[in-house]
């Protein structure tokens, strides 16, 4: 079984069937252990949620007794784990203090949050984070294909990147797009271990790499340095 490298995952979507299905299917990778669909519950002592009156947002406090739920080892399992559903509604004094969490957590414990506007969360969460789309959000961007700077040769790619590279936001849509074309193939290949292991390790390299690019990193180099990763220029 591939194991993930991250701690923090960012589950995007907007249909709670299909978001449940990840979470499940994450949850039994984290776990190493084969669960039927939705088989969890939120019953396991080692699941923590947030638990909140307020239906239009999470505030501090919230994030606080959570905080203090997962100071704790695992009870029985080998990872504990944090699910904050519609996390988009943090505040974002709530989203300063999580943040602390994330960058403090242990490898025994991983944190799974659930958004329909990933654009709503703090760039610092989002860089700390894993992403997985979910099937409809999938199924929409299905047109896309692998970007066409990356398949032009390395001096004609790297001119593209370095156009891109001027623009924050073209920077980010940029890798958004790689995104979403290696999450469509990880829903394709899922019996082939080889191919697996390859598309997940993409989706690091371009998580990683919009890690290092909210971390102020030179865009332009960051970007031809995934160039070179994603078409096995570099090892």
């Amino acid at each position: 079984m591939i194991k993930y490298k991250y701690m923090t995952y960012l589950i995007i979507g907007n249909d709670s069937e299909n978001i449940k299905r990840e979470i499940n299917t994450l949850i039994s990778k984290l776990w190493e252990k084969n669960l039927k669909n939705n088989s969890f519950q939120f019953t396991s002592p080692d699941i923590h949620t947030i638990k909140t009156n307020n239906l239009n947002s999470i505030g501090i406090e919230d994030v606080k007794k959570l905080q203090k739920e997962m100071i704790y080892t695992p009870y029985s399992e080998n990872v504990q784990i944090a699910l904050v559903f519609d996390a988009d509604k943090l505040t974002v004094e709530a989203q300063n203090s999580f943040l602390k969490t994330l960058e403090e957590s242990s490898s025994s414990t991983a944190y799974i949050l659930t958004v329909s506007n990933e654009e709503r969360l703090l760039p610092t969460i989002i860089s700390r984070s894993l992403k997985i789309y979910t099937k409809e959000v999938i199924k929409k961007e299905s047109d896309e294909k692998f970007p066409e700077t990356l398949t032009k040769n390395l001096i004609e790619s790297f001119k593209d990147l370095e156009k891109i590279a001027e623009e924050k936001e073209n920077t980010d849509t940029f890798l958004d797009s790689i995104d979403r074309y290696y999450q469509s193939l990880l829903k394709q290949n899922l019996d082939n271990k080889e191919q697996l292991k390859q598309i997940y390790d993409n989706i690091q390299c371009v998580a990683l790499t919009r890690k290092r690019i909210n971390a102020n990193g030179n865009r332009r180099l960051l970007l031809e340095n995934l160039f070179l990763t994603l078409r096995g220029y570099s090892s």
